[in-house]
């Protein structure tokens, strides 16, 4: 799938507003903003149901069938090797734990951080939540696909996405009556565990399906792409104004959806040539979302790492505070990124052209 300026735009948006979200601990000078800066998480959620539902999507079109092999081996190398580097930095190196205790080893490697996490005394790392439930996403949702597909209609896919959301609305609203208040047991229960934060890849599948499976449609969507993303923002702010009380009743049962669904407008213009955000490209849009991943695995650490020794030094610095923080994550993404995660990406194509000499009856997928 070729790279669209737009979506390069949004997820160079959603990583630096997560960022600045995690800065705010620190004193970025942007705090309104910077404190719904968590929302960049369902950004990249919607992004991710998108592209992945995009391609698996396509094959079944063309009725091709999925090779699974390419598509985890890409996962795997897109993924593990910087995931595993800080992970090891993590547990030999103390020092660059930004939080007050870090969960067992086997909850990182089995990704299952976010279903067990003790905020209150285990957070170090904790952001890693969101990459868990990417992760078995990626694991079943081919699988689904497989299994689905051939025997449903779009309306099926339509009817079962909207279900499983639902379903997540309710249990959201279950657990928020019956087993919590506020603060740290919502971050726990609802906001953290897969089960309850579907909302954003399923909006993004969804996404991905009218693409597909409904061209005419996406093609009238693409032409009229900035209403598309005048909605959007329209349904951003609403949320904005759910989430005034975060961890209330409604934020925590309608926010979510809402949310998800105001993004997947927005990513849907964004992929127009034809939109604002489409049509120009933004200089170093491409350059940041490039270095998402390592930004987001390595951010809290440095961030905390820089407080640690130039703190109190920084402390009146004002808008130099800020750039010192932002430059010294940025360095060590750039480092990150040329020193494994480059080098393995380009070793996933050997390692996918060996798998493709294979002899096999299933087709090919890129991602």
């Amino acid at each position: 799938m070729n790279r669209l300026c737009g979506l390069d735009l949004l997820r160079a948006i959603a990583i630096i507003w997560v960022m600045l979200f995690h800065a705010t601990k620190y004193g970025t000078p942007y705090r309104e903003f910077s404190g719904l800066g968590w929302m960049g998480v369902d950004l990249f959620f919607v992004l991710s149901g998108f592209l992945i539902g995009s391609q698996l999507f396509k094959l079944i079109s063309q009725k091709q069938e999925i090779n699974f092999s390419e598509f985890y081996i890409n996962r795997v190398f897109r993924v593990l090797p910087a995931y595993i580097v800080v992970l090891t930095i993590y547990f030999l190196v103390p020092l660059t734990r930004e939080g007050n205790g870090l969960q067992p080893l086997w909850q990182f490697l089995s990704f299952s951080v976010n279903l067990f996490i003790d905020t209150s005394n285990s957070n170090t790392f904790s952001h890693v939540w969101s990459l868990c439930i990417e992760e078995y996403f990626y694991l079943f949702f081919p699988i689904i696909v497989l299994l689905l597909i051939p025997r449903s209609s779009v309306t099926k896919i339509l009817v079962l996405s909207l279900f499983v959301i639902a379903f997540g609305m309710y249990l959201r609203g279950y657990i928020w009556v019956n087993e919590l208040g506020w603060g740290q047991s919502y971050i726990e229960n609802i906001y953290y565990p897969t089960y309850t934060r579907l909302d954003g890849l399923l909006a993004g599948v969804l996404l991905a399906t009218l693409k597909v499976f409904k061209p005419k449609l996406w093609d009238f969507t693409m032409k009229h792409a900035n209403k598309v993303l005048f909605v959007g923002f329209s349904g951003l702010a609403l949320s904005i104004w759910i989430f005034k009380v975060r961890f209330g009743y409604m934020a925590s049962v309608l926010g979510f959806p809402i949310l998800s669904f105001s993004f997947a407008f927005i990513v849907a213009g964004a992929s127009s040539p034809h939109s604002i955000f489409g049509k120009y490209k933004v200089p170093g849009a491409y350059f940041i979302a490039t270095l998402a991943y390592s930004l987001y695995l390595t951010h809290k650490s440095v961030f905390h790492m820089v407080n640690t020794n130039f703190g109190e030094q920084l402390s009146t610095k004002g808008y130099i505070e800020f750039f010192v923080y932002g430059i010294a994550a940025f360095l060590v993404a750039i480092v990150l990124y040329v020193a494994v995660e480059r080098p393995f990406l380009k070793l996933r194509s050997t390692v996918i052209v060996w798998d493709n000499r294979k002899p096999k009856r299933i087709a090919d997928i890129n991602s």
